[in-house]
């Protein structure tokens, strides 16, 4: 990908993309990086942080989207909303883990953004979740961990 060509900085930009809801591949940037022969623990740091900061952008996104006036501009039914709120409220964090599965992943942290999921345990768990998956993809590549 191109933006490797700019090195740590294009690594960081990629995966803070690929975290919003546009389709970029973050493995690949990651093991493109690896092929520069850029540093695996920088990498692995500056993927994560990148991929991080990318989710808590949906998580404001979706924030900012929930205030009354849009909720009544859109008719959105809010007995619906309270519902589906308190279902989120019994899983809402823990998601937070799943949050680098593609297709998936981010357009969730945005509806936990919406329905204001705890903010602090979010953060962690995405935290995790992100990290684990670049950690996993930095093994496979080092064949310190094969499936």
């Amino acid at each position: 990908m191109w933006l490797l060509t700019f090195g740590y900085l294009g690594l960081f930009a990629g995966t803070f993309l690929a975290a919003t809801l546009l389709p970029l591949p973050s493995e690949a940037l990651l093991l493109g990086a690896f092929e520069l022969d850029l540093n695996v623990i920088m990498c692995l740091t500056i993927a994560t942080v990148g991929n991080f900061l990318g989710g808590i952008t949906n998580y404001i996104i979706g924030y900012k989207c929930n205030n009354k006036r849009l909720i009544e501009k859109l008719k959105i039914d809010e007995e619906k909303l309270a519902k589906q709120k308190n279902l989120l409220d019994k899983w809402g964090y823990w998601l937070g883990f799943i949050s680098w599965v593609p297709f998936v992943g981010d357009p969730l942290i945005v509806v936990l953004g919406f329905y204001k999921v705890r903010l602090i345990p979010l953060l962690i768990t995405m935290f995790v979740g992100k990290f684990l998956r670049y950690l996993v993809v930095a093994l496979m590549y080092l064949n310190w961990f094969v499936f």
